[in-house]
């Protein structure tokens, strides 16, 4: 029997947290993040050996880990949720989206 989804993940607020500080590093790392081939491209890259010599590796590197771990939160949600829990959640964010944006 699973567990709560509750009990097995980080609260919703850990992960805004997680999603703002990647949001605020992007950029020094040239990545777009609305672009997927831009955040593919910089996941399959050596973060150590950066495009640009005005690029920091220690900030893509920690960009990276940041990035592998909230995809890698993501996912196991998604998996404890189920495809009716993701309907549930997807529905919900559509809601907040649209409060948000009128």
């Amino acid at each position: 029997m699973k567990r709560p989804v509750s009990d097995t993940h980080y609260p919703p607020e850990d992960m805004q947290a997680l999603r703002r500080l990647i949001a605020q590093l992007a950029p020094q790392c040239g990545v777009d993040l609305g672009d997927r081939s831009s955040v593919r491209h910089f996941l399959d890259a050596d973060a150590t050996n950066p495009r640009s010599e005005s690029i920091d590796p220690q900030i893509c590197q920690e960009l990276r880990a940041m990035m592998v771990l909230l995809y890698r939160l993501e996912a196991s949600s998604s998996e404890d949720l189920g495809v009716e829990g993701l309907r549930r959640l997807w529905r919900q964010h559509g809601e907040i989206m649209a409060r948000f944006q009128a």
